[in-house]
């Protein structure tokens, strides 16, 4: 005999259990109402810069399209710029003494046309530092959607999990709401009941009736200001694809130069994606690069530095993986391995497997499981694939490491490329040396462009180079694709010498040793006499006061020593080359958890690639470097996809010294590399900056350097005499010390 419920009970258990799968649904769906009310403060945001823009346009305008209109009418009126016409109805523009009709058409249509092209040319950037009310309510809404998506996340794995029984369980349980009803149910329904009330009982006991999975749902629109900026500043990546997913009219993105025929362009942006082993969400120009990979099967990413290539090598893993794709490797320096495994984990869900040297237990593990092998170009000479194994994608991070068919590193690559049909080269950039490497690195994927390019390398114009190369080789740079990314201002530190470091300058400048040389004002026993050091402390200073953190370059480890020295506890431990990745890593995520004003000290190659420190806004570099290159990298660990706060880069440099002659080097450098690069065209032989050896450039700016030494020496000595008197200077020095 069943039972006799408490009715009361029952009644209590089914009303709240219906509740609660009631409210998990209406959570899921109604992240469309936080869609739409991200859409309205989007739409206020991207008119309030309209109107900004177009306040600053003068009335004048018009009067170059050469229609007769008469702009003094306007004036007249009180009507200076070009917003107050884009409010005005075509009727109160007809309105106005000596306009009619006509001439109202022609200001309406000139007028849309302005503000047209201005909004299209309208940087979407989001100000979280001095906010208008209008970048506040935007900033609100994205915070409000992705924290709220978060918990959707839980809601929907409730619902899914409990909403099919429920209707089977308070069908049963209803048998049990009430006294008459229960007298005449049959025992075996009674039975059901008793369970199903059991099970209703149960279901509300665990997380499924726990209320307080809903406060935070309640909570987050009740946030301050202050929480939903630094969520943006800490998550403006994420902020910003979300944007653009859901407002395409803002332009976020530029339009992206890709070189392809109308044919396969159409083609690789029909190419159906599926990113559900994606946690991150990708920008537009992101997933083409991500089609563009997958579609062509083997390509060369040459994405300027911070556009995400790591996201889109990710990105195509995902979708081969969608696909029934199981077994990928990635091949990377070994300073980024850790972070390589970092970024799988954190941006997807594959699994890293890290296999460093000859792990054979590692290899092994990733044959059989499958999903993402990490490893490094050291390490791919050091382990062998069965021969009957092939996988799905290899990503060579770096590329420009193999450039070079005779080293062992680029053999072994070689071999691995037999291995899998899908290939993706990543480098920003792989077209800083010879032609003939870049070459080789396209023959390694798609050998019948390489011929191509080989055959007219040396009278091709810029867009049949473009053409040609278009469907292996992908470059993006951040004008292109980020019209959101804050300014990179550079200014030029110069510093003018004491008399210790002009006698200890001119000493390495007649000793003719470079290294020494280029280590001026840096290498003089007390570091507080320096010039440079000193200008070094001012902007840290500065930069601590505006709310910001450093990034401290130099290419000497003395030098970073002497920083770490004048700056004290503000300085991380140093990145060196002689640091583990593990631990560059470590320093990293300490720096960016430090309060403002927090310097991080690196040497120039240890951290210039595969750190992304956007935490950061200043860089300081303590002396010019060999390349822009160099510099270009090691700016972009800060100024990339991401950054929310305009980068300030300070070059240390010394007057009448040789960084002079180094900048201007430096400055024809960058110039021919942006034409090459930027460009996607390849000159014939060498670039010009590569005409002459390294070694011959630096032998004839050495001896430019000490020449005028002597022409400026104020006793008119000959070189021996100068070599003399300093020889002597040091002796006394070292004596004394």
């Amino acid at each position: 005999m069943a039972i006799k419920p408490d009715f009361k009970e029952v009644k209590y258990l089914i009303k709240r259990t219906l509740a609660i799968d009631s409210m998990l649904r209406n959570y899921v769906e109604f992240e469309i109402n936080e869609i739409n009310e991200l859409k309205n403060s989007a739409e206020i945001f991207y008119n309030d810069r309209l109107r900004a823009s177009l306040e600053e346009i003068d009335v004048d305008i018009l009067t170059q399209s050469k229609q007769g209109i008469r702009v003094s009418y306007l004036r007249d009126v009180g009507i200076m710029n070009m917003y107050q016409l884009y409010k005005m109805p075509e009727y109160q523009i007809e309105s106005i003494s000596g306009i009619g009709p006509q001439g109202a058409k022609k200001i309406k249509k000139l007028t849309k046309q302005i503000a047209d092209n201005t909004g299209k040319k309208l940087s979407m950037r989001i100000d979280a530092d001095n906010p208008k009310i209008a970048d506040d309510m935007l900033i609100r809404a994205i915070y409000v959607l992705l924290e709220r998506n978060k918990l959707r996340g839980l809601y929907k794995t409730l619902y899914d999990s409990h909403h099919e029984d429920i209707g089977n369980e308070v069908f049963a349980a209803n048998k049990a709401s009430g006294g008459l009803a229960w007298f005449f149910t049959p025992k075996r329904d009674k039975d059901f009941a008793i369970n199903a009330i059991e099970s209703l009982r149960y279901r509300l006991s665990t997380v499924f009736g726990d209320d307080s999975i809903f406060r935070p749902y309640y909570s987050i629109p009740e946030q301050g200001a202050s929480v939903y900026r630094a969520y943006f500043k800490d998550n403006s990546a994420e902020c910003y694809a979300t944007l653009e997913k859901y407002c395409k009219y803002l332009n976020t993105s530029g339009k992206e130069k890709t070189g392809l025929s109308a044919e396969l362009l159409e083609k690789i942006e029909a190419y159906p994606l599926d990113l559900k082993y994606m946690k991150a969400t990708l920008r537009s120009y992101q997933t083409f690069g991500v089609k563009y990979a997958v579609h062509q099967k083997r390509t060369l990413l040459g994405d300027e530095m911070g556009l995400g290539k790591t996201i889109q090598a990710l990105a195509a893993m995902a979708a081969l993986k969608a696909e029934g794709k199981t077994h990928f490797m990635v091949v990377c320096p070994a300073s980024v391995l850790i972070n390589w495994c970092r970024e799988i984990e954190k941006h997807s869900y594959l699994k890293p497997i890290k296999i460093h040297g000859a792990d054979e237990i590692a290899l092994e593990s990733w044959i059989k499981e499958g999903d993402v092998a990490v490893t490094t170009y050291e390490s791919i000479s050091r382990f062998t694939l069965p021969e009957d194994f092939s996988f799905d994608m290899l990503v060579v991070d770096e590329a420009h490491y193999v450039k070079n068919p005779e080293t062992q590193r680029t053999e072994a690559m070689v071999k691995l490329l037999r291995k899998t049909e899908g290939v993706l080269y990543m480098s920003g950039t792989p077209l800083i040396n010879k032609v003939d490497e870049m070459c080789f690195l396209v023959s390694c994927l798609q050998p019948e462009i390489a011929r191509k390019i080989e055959r007219v390398k040396s009278f091709s114009t810029a867009d049949q180079f473009r053409e040609e190369l278009s469907p292996v080789y992908l470059r993006r740079t951040r004008e292109d694709v980020l019209k959101e990314l804050p300014d990179l201002i550079e200014k030029e530190q110069w510093c003018e010498l004491n008399k210790e470091e002009q006698r200890a300058y001119r000493s390495a400048v007649l000793s003719g040793n470079f290294m020494a040389i280029r280590q001026v004002s840096w290498q003089i026993a007390d570091v507080k006499n320096s010039t440079k050091a000193k200008r070094l402390v001012e902007i840290c200073e500065k930069a601590e006061d505006e709310g910001r953190k450093i990034i401290v370059f130099s290419f000497f480890r003395n030098t970073l020593n002497k920083v770490k020295e004048l700056l004290g506890e503000r300085c991380s431990d140093i990145i060196s080359g002689d640091i583990p990745p593990e631990r560059r890593q470590e320093i990293v995520d300490e720096f960016n958890k430090a309060d403002p004003g927090a310097i991080l000290v690196s040497q120039v190659q240890a951290g210039g690639t595969g750190l992304n420190i956007q935490a950061a806004s200043v860089i300081v570099f303590c002396e010019p470097q060999l390349t822009p290159a160099i510099e270009n990298q090691a700016v972009s660990r800060a100024y990339r996809m991401g950054q929310t706060r305009d980068v300030l880069v300070h070059r240390l440099l010394a007057d009448e010294t040789i960084d002079e002659r180094m900048l201007q080097i430096l400055s024809v450098k960058q110039k021919e590399f942006d034409k090459f690069a930027d460009d996607s065209v390849m000159g014939s032989g060498q670039l010009e900056m590569e005409k002459e050896g390294e070694n011959s450039w630096i032998t004839k700016m050495v001896e430019a350097e000490q020449k005028r030494l002597l022409e400026e020496s104020e006793e008119n000595a000959d070189l021996a005499e100068i070599k003399t008197e300093i020889e002597t200077e040091i002796e006394t020095e070292t004596e004394t010390e």
